[in-house]
């Protein structure tokens, strides 16, 4: 009874979300997250993560736990950031080449990249529900836009880059880290030159 006790301690703290992995950390046995599904008590949402009946569905949380290296990008990350208010119905994710996921997987755009700028300007960020994922900073997704540009949706493009000037928690300094690292330098400058004149 000890154990389950713990279990709902940590769902009245954790959004009604639990996972198997946090069990085993704290040496809670995970037939306990069995037996309280049987009991209608908790749902089994995807492998290893649980949801009490007060809990919130947070796809982004749930999509992350699973796809570990997958990080938020492009037009999911912009939403998440706060930058537009255009609710994602394709989630766009990006892993490195090595990393395959299922290509079955509906309602996700994946984007391949190597692995050295797989991680640059990689953010934690809270969703709707309170819960940290991996997103991608305003500045690696200006940088991913202009590279792409021709992939990119004409008028959302656009929208990024004008709004970046007004972006409150801008980082020039970073944006060219990160657009030096993606080999994208002068074509970065050259339309910040545009927005700024």
């Amino acid at each position: 009874m000890e154990y389950e006790k713990q279990i709902q301690q940590y769902l009245e703290n954790s959004g009604g979300i639990i996972t198997s992995a946090y069990c085993r950390e704290y040496k809670i046995p995970t037939v306990y997250l069995s037996r309280l599904v049987k009991r209608g008590i908790l749902t089994k949402v995807a492998t290893g993560i649980y949801l009490s009946k007060k809990g919130n569905y947070d796809e982004f949380y749930f999509f992350q736990y699973r796809y570990k290296k997958a990080i938020f990008s492009y037009e999911t990350a912009l939403y998440l950031l706060g930058v537009t208010d255009k609710i994602p119905h394709v989630m766009d994710v990006t892993v490195n080449y090595s990393y395959k996921l299922n290509s079955d997987i509906k309602g996700f755009n994946i984007h391949y990249v190597k692995d050295e700028i797989l991680n640059l300007g990689v953010l934690e960020k809270k969703t709707m529900f309170g819960n940290l994922v991996k997103i991608y900073s305003y500045e690696r997704n200006l940088c991913d836009f202009i590279q792409h540009k021709e992939e990119m949706d004409s008028e959302v493009y656009v929208k990024l880059i004008r709004s970046y000037s007004d972006y409150e928690g801008k980082n020039i300094h970073a944006l060219y880290e990160i657009a030096e690292k993606m080999n994208i330098v002068k074509e970065v400058r050259d339309i910040m030159e545009v927005v700024n004149e």
